[in-house]
């Protein structure tokens, strides 16, 4: 070599090796789940053939990965993705998870390190191609269905919200199953292909639904969301009611009637214009009602008012129709009708089907001077004569006697309180008592009617309208029940048509009913008549022969309403609710059921002692509706419960087991985990206690422990 060229070597990367991957990274994907990713992309150096001299290839091929345009190092991002491999042929990203926290495509750089003997590639740096990164979305149930009651034949709905972490939610599909598991697959329900579920059950029982839900890139496709009870109970004798006064709904609740007691109710004397709404909203029912008007007003020299009538009957109630009840007293309270003054006639006792009356009770006439007032008439009787020397006031006719209370002609409105014919005419002073009208009256509805428009007397108003009084003002909000509006009717009537006649100088005031009775100058006032609608049946009884009595409530008004019982025909004797001054020890005690076993029981209380329904039965299934109204002192004994023949015993004759703790009623039928399939009866007042023991056991039918007692009290003050 010339010592004027020495050798030395180049920056020109002249004969130097190409550079070309043998291995491409291809596109990868995985589950959040794995949450891992592996790329691999190989190069190599290799000399044109033509290439003679230096082609000692000693250099080392070296590489880097990318993502995106960013340049990798093997570090923890922030966003908590491994990097490993960075600076090799094989690249692994773990920690992934979707919505990718970098960049969906990676590629691996690859360059050439020259020593002495071998030049830099001619073609360096070479990039690989792309390859993506995929890392497929999951699904997310964010609300769980809700386990449900509901009763045979009425529809209910669940519902569930899914998302996908990639927000591609409108991919997501869904297929509903009724009974089953995770592990044992349920039954399609056909067409339940939505985020929520519409179902009606045909049968009692405890069906389970869940849902399971699909995206088509997903991992997993599958997700299968919570189960949730479908607690199917049988179609009960079900109502729900308002108390409203005093201008507003004061109280609301419901109750099974079958299963928990009879909803009673006593005019509340301190409230004005007391109105009572009813509604069936599962299905038409049968039930009892017993109705009494209200007692008149006491007098001087120890004269009496007359009692109120009081009859018993059966009444179909109308699934959805509103049942307006309307409550008398005797007492003198200021527009706080239906009433009589001081000394008056007691108030009536009525009840509207929609806008139209079907039964009355009649008032007692208020006591004179010289004399007692009459009795007032049950459905269809006519009030008595009040009493004194003098001449007592006149009771009142038969109802319907002077007016057709299936008339919607020009009659329609009835007489006005004191005989007045006029639709707005009063006078508290009149010791008279007026003729009730065959419908309600409606002064808001009669002129008005707001977006309704006007109607005429009787005239339905329609379906889920709010409940008006007289001036367009809104009584109460409830448009609907669980299963559709309600259809109202003329609302709402004038309290003043169902007041009694006040006393006047030393007489006593007419009561008031279907048609009222008149007051006298000194003697007792006149009782008033009942009435009853021809599709109602009066109910014998050995008290009541004929379903009916002139007299028999010495109180204000009231009501009861029971579930029917045909076989107790003949025998569907009264249930008077206690006097006004006893109200103040009743209570609802609410049994607060819960049921996470398929065995349905039945918890047969009966009543002891006390006053209250002469039996519950509790427990045969989940119900909201579960609630008593019962008075203080009462005790009720779980019947059969040291018994094989026990009606606790659920069917297939496996065990059953009895605990108190901290008042909870506990029944298994699980003695190995007790826990689970059971049943609880929780009640908000009154005390359980068991004895002699907190547990009892039924074997294969069999009596382990007999002379088990298990009582509820109610053991509040007041």
């Amino acid at each position: 070599m010339s010592p004027l060229f020495p050798l030395i070597q180049s920056d020109l990367d002249l004969n130097g090796p190409i550079l070309s991957f043998t291995t491409q990274p291809v596109g990868t994907s995985c589950s959040v789940a794995s949450g891992i990713a592996t790329f691999i992309g190989i190069a190599t150096a290799t000399f044109p053939a033509s290439q003679t001299e230096r082609e000692t290839n000693t250099g080392i091929v070296t590489y880097r990965w990318y993502n995106g345009t960013t340049a990798l190092t093997d570090v923890t991002t922030t966003s908590g993705v491994k990097i490993i491999g960075s600076a090799t042929t094989t690249l692994t990203l773990e920690g992934l998870t979707n919505p990718l926290p970098i960049s969906g495509q990676v590629f691996v750089q690859a360059g050439y390190d020259a020593d002495d003997l071998s030049p830099n590639a001619i073609n360096e740096p070479l990039n690989s191609d792309d390859a993506t990164l995929t890392v497929f979305p999951t699904i997310s149930i964010d609300t769980q269905p809700v386990n449900t009651n509901v009763v045979e034949d009425i529809e209910t709905s669940f519902s569930i919200a899914a998302s996908t972490s990639d927000g591609s939610d409108s991919d997501l599909s869904y297929q509903w199953y009724l009974d089953g598991t995770k592990l044992i697959n349920g039954s399609e329900i056909s067409g339940a292909t939505s985020s929520s579920l519409s179902i009606t059950r045909p049968n009692p029982g405890l069906d389970k639904v869940y849902c399971e839900v699909k995206h088509s890139t997903a991992q997993p496709g599958i997700v299968t969301s919570t189960e949730a009870n479908l607690d199917v109970a049988s179609a009960r004798t079900f109502i729900q009611w308002e108390l409203i006064g005093n201008g507003t709904r004061q109280e609301k609740g419901e109750r099974n009637l079958a299963d928990a007691g009879a909803f009673t109710a006593r005019a509340r004397a301190d409230v004005k214009n007391r109105i009572i709404q009813m509604f069936s909203p599962e299905k038409d029912i049968d039930v009892k009602i017993t109705l009494g008007g209200a007692a008149g007003g006491s007098g001087q020299n120890s004269y009496k008012g007359g009692e109120g009538g009081i009859s018993v009957f059966k009444m179909k109630m109308k699934k959805n129709f509103e049942y307006t009840v309307k409550l008398g007293i005797n007492e003198y309270l200021s527009k706080s009708g239906p009433k009589g003054g001081l000394r008056g006639g007691g108030g009536l006792a009525v009840i509207y089907e929609r806008a139209r009356v079907v039964a009355v009770c009649g008032g007692g006439g208020g006591a004179g001077a010289g004399g007692d007032g009459g009795n007032g008439g049950g459905c269809n009787q006519q009030g008595e004569k009040g009493g004194g020397s003098g001449g007592g006031g006149n009771g009142g006719g038969l109802g319907g006697e002077r007016y057709d209370f299936s008339n919607d002609g020009d009659n329609a409105g009835g007489f006005t309180q004191a005989g007045n014919s006029g639709v707005n005419d009063y006078n508290n002073g009149n010791s008279g008592s007026g003729q009730l009208s065959g419908c309600t009256v409606g002064g808001w509805w009669r002129t008005n009617g707001g977006i309704y428009g006007k109607k005429i007397p009787c005239q339905d108003v329609g379906t889920g309208i709010p409940f008006y009084n007289n001036t367009g003002g809104i009584l109460s909000d409830t448009t609907d029940t669980s299963t559709g509006g309600i259809i109202r009717g003329y609302k709402p009537g004038q309290g003043y048509r169902n007041n009694g006649g006040a006393g006047s100088s030393n007489g006593g005031g007419g009561g008031a009913g279907a048609r009222g009775g008149q007051g006298s100058s000194n003697g007792g006032g006149g009782g008033a008549s009942g009435y009853i609608d021809s599709n109602l049946t009066l109910l014998k009884s050995l008290r009541l022969p004929d379903g009916r009595e002139v007299g028999g409530n010495d109180d204000v008004a009231f009501i009861s309403v029971e579930a029917y019982n045909p076989s107790l025909d003949d025998e569907q004797e009264p249930f008077i609710p206690p006097k006004v001054e006893n109200l103040s020890t009743e209570r609802t005690v609410n049994w607060n059921v819960d049921r996470s076993g398929p065995d349905r029981y039945e918890l047969r209380f009966v009543k002891e002692s006390g006053a209250g329904p002469d039996e519950l039965r509790l427990a045969q299934e989940t119900s909201k509706a579960m609630n008593s109204q019962i008075w203080k002192d009462a005790v009720y004994i779980l019947e059969n419960a040291g018994s094989a023949d026990a009606k606790t015993q659920p069917s297939g004759k496996r065990g059953v087991m009895f605990k108190v703790e901290n008042n909870v009623l506990f029944i298994s039928n699980s003695l190995d985990d007790p826990y689970n399939n059971r049943l609880t009866v929780s009640p908000d007042h009154g005390t359980f206690t068991i004895s002699p023991k907190q547990d009892f056991t039924l074997t294969d039918g069999n009596v382990v422990d007999s002379g088990l007692t298990i009582r509820w009290t109610a053991n509040w003050t007041r």
